[in-house]
């Protein structure tokens, strides 16, 4: 089973996440809180995926972090920022592809939840290979105020050094590159291992006039300020107020409402198009569709009956009963799978993919989230 490691010196926050966690049996959750317990808990365990604080009992997070680079390149990373940190956005990121995130407190649970899954994710499909990048470890020194000098090696190949006085970079060499150059070069680096020295007193001028946000290539994302309250309307002109939808039907409701909570697990696969719960006769009882294209009621019942037709079919070869059925097309993957009758009654699910995408890791969720959908309430 996968484990993932949380770190945090707030014991408070730790006890609410393991809480959390409890009802959710998809990996191991371990925790630490101190740089020193989590590096000793890093030598002796494989831990899939990292959360951490910056602000630690001893080693700070941006000490941890670093030494995951030199130990565990590709292991996922989680950075939990205080209340009121700004988040460091990067311009051209177009997906969840990174080896390190960024995470504001306070979060919901769910979302720390999708964070972890999308980790999984990532480092099943080997996309974490690469390690990670400076451009997204610099704003951490920004964070953390750092004074320090940083060695970062990429490969065997590129090896340089940073300077820092309280988070503001002072200058930067490699081979015989100095300055705003180097450091913009450097900023492009894959597959960083990265360690900490102190500030040389030679190095202490500033050279570099470029803020180190701006090297990255990232902005900071301020939390989205509340909007005000509507203004109230004039006494001989009361609001109007738009009736409620009409809720679905009882156990149709119930389940939308199960598969709405749990999908977000399902939905960090690369390439999800969809997830529908199919009665035995093929009627749409709850669905997630990724765009407003996939159109389930077209093809639902076809695939249902496919999947009967299947089932009967392995029957009668002496094959024991089907579980599930994958198709795939040119321009989809479709697994269909079923529930434990006896246990959580007679259900169908059907999932959509690209055809690229992990159709493996889809079947391993689902046999993992069906249980927890199903549960009753």
């Amino acid at each position: 089973m996968d484990k993932v490691l949380i770190v945090d010196s707030d014991k408070n926050n730790l006890d609410r996440i393991e809480k959390g966690f409890k009802e959710l049996h998809h990996f191991e959750l371990l925790t630490a809180q101190s740089g020193k317990s989590a590096v000793s808990i890093l030598k002796k365990t494989k831990i899939t995926v990292l959360i951490t604080d910056i602000n630690l009992a001893d080693i700070d997070g941006v000490q941890l972090l670093a030494y995951m680079t030199r130990n565990h390149p590709s292991t996922p990373c989680v950075v939990m920022l205080e209340p009121g940190k700004p988040r460091p956005w990067f311009t051209d990121r177009t997906g969840h592809e990174d080896v390190l995130y960024y995470l504001e407190k306070p979060f919901e649970f769910g979302a720390l939840a999708s964070i972890i899954f999308v980790g999984l994710n990532l480092k099943d499909e080997g996309l974490t290979i690469k390690g990670m990048t400076l451009k997204n470890f610099l704003p951490l020194i920004v964070l953390s105020r750092k004074t320090c000098q940083m060695e970062v090696i990429s490969g065997s190949q590129k090896k340089g050094y940073l300077y820092f006085d309280t988070g503001v970079i002072l200058d930067a060499h490699y081979n015989n590159k100095t300055g705003d150059q180097a450091a913009k070069d450097m900023a492009q680096w894959e597959s960083v291992s990265i360690s900490f020295a102190k500030l040389p007193k030679d190095k202490k001028k500033q050279k570099i006039h470029t803020k180190l946000l701006e090297i990255a290539g990232a902005i900071w994302k301020e939390k989205a300020n509340p909007k005000p309250p509507p203004k109230k309307p004039a006494a001989k002109q009361p609001a109007k107020v738009a009736p409620p939808p009409p809720a679905p039907a009882g156990n149709q409701s119930k389940l939308q409402t199960a598969l709405s909570r749990h999908v977000n697990i399902i939905k960090t696969i690369k390439g999800y198009s969809g997830l529908a719960i199919l009665s035995p006769d093929g009627n749409i009882l709850a669905y997630d569709a990724a765009g407003s294209s996939l159109d389930f009621k077209g093809f639902a019942k076809e695939f249902n009956n496919l999947f009967a037709q299947c089932s009967t079919t392995v029957r009668q070869k002496g094959m024991d009963q089907c579980t599930g059925l994958t198709i795939h097309t040119k321009k989809a993957v479709i697994i269909i799978m079923t529930s434990d009758v006896y246990k959580e009654g007679n259900f169908r699910f059907i999932g959509i993919m690209d055809p690229e995408a992990n159709g493996f890791f889809m079947q391993s969720q689902l046999l993992r989230v069906i249980p927890q959908i199903l549960a009753p309430a």
